[in-house]
């Protein structure tokens, strides 16, 4: 098995239940999300289980397409960083662990940390020629 099909794998693997329970199960689909520790919130509930679903969704084509979108798994790491840089990190600094939700915090932290190592780099920013 290729290395690149295990970040689009795993993608599927936990947004199946995360990003349809988020986007489609209202409220009890969004505390799951959020594992009860953001306000419930129609609104970022659906933004959030729709970016997650287009990545379960392009994660699926990634399982066919691997190299093409593949800028969807840097865009998941970019995201991902950008959160634990600003919602994570100063509540551990702050003495205020207890806000973050660790489940969804250690996913992205294994994402961030795993997902440079397979992206095919000289092929994403390679130039493209019509």
């Amino acid at each position: 098995m290729k290395p690149l099909l295990l970040p689009y794998i795993f993608n599927i693997i936990v947004l199946v239940p995360i990003a349809l329970m988020t986007l489609f199960g209202g409220e009890p689909g969004g505390q799951l999300a959020s594992q009860g520790k953001f306000p419930e919130s129609a609104g970022f509930r659906t933004i959030l289980g729709s970016l997650w679903t287009a990545i379960l969704i392009g994660s699926v084509l990634g399982l066919v397409w691997p190299v093409p979108m593949s800028p969807l798994l840097l865009i998941q790491v970019i995201y991902k960083t950008l959160w634990l840089l600003v919602f994570v990190l100063p509540r551990l600094l702050g003495g205020r662990s207890q806000e973050v939700p660790w489940g969804i915090a250690l996913t992205f932290l294994v994402i961030v940390a795993s997902y440079p190592l397979v992206i095919p780099w000289g092929q994403v920013f390679a130039e493209r020629r019509p």
